[in-house]
């Protein structure tokens, strides 16, 4: 039974691996082109009450600062993507009874989480497959995806360590850092 468990497990994350790259594959193609303006602060918002309920068992604490309204135009599906990836990773990443704290201007989205109590590597940061720290059940691509949809919709992701914070900026492509 505990090897069937193993081969069901590895079936789910290959799985799961499968699904992330074909994703990358259809962003890279431009399979979404249909574009709206929307205004992420109401989608993260709806994400983030999902999220608080997975993760109520860690007990992070979450934070939504809006200094105004961070509006773009691009594809709806890529959005909600690109917004639950950064999210997720903010939770996955953090620690138990750690924070996340989300900062919107008119101009960029701050996503600050607790974590790993030492700098990730910038440079290689939004890599395919590239984990800093194996999490279980992470495919390492979930940054790599939203790096992704950034550069196909004209966003900017940097990543910054501060103040023992682990930092995702996503930035208008007209904003100066």
């Amino acid at each position: 039974l505990e090897e069937l468990m193993k081969t069901h497990q590895t079936l789910e994350h290959i799985t799961k691996l499968n699904k992330s790259l074909l994703l990358l594959s259809k962003i890279d193609n431009g399979q979404f082109t249909e574009t709206v303006e929307l205004e992420l602060n109401e989608l993260l918002k709806q994400y983030l009450d999902d999220y608080k309920e997975v993760y109520a068992y860690r007990e992070i604490q979450t934070e939504v600062v809006e200094k105004g309204v961070f509006r773009v135009q691009m594809n709806e599906s890529l959005a909600t993507i690109l917004i639950t990836n950064l999210l997720k990773n903010a939770f996955v990443h953090n620690i138990d009874g750690g924070h996340i704290r989300i900062v919107i201007t008119p101009h960029s989205v701050m996503f600050c989480n607790t974590g790993a109590a030492q700098p990730l590597d910038a440079q290689r940061i939004f890599e395919r497959f590239y984990q800093g720290k194996k999490k279980e059940g992470s495919t390492g691509l979930g940054l790599a995806i939203a790096d992704t949809i950034c550069k196909m919709q004209a966003l900017r992701l940097c990543y910054e360590y501060k103040s023992g914070e682990h930092c995702f900026i996503l930035y208008t492509s007209t904003h100066n850092q």
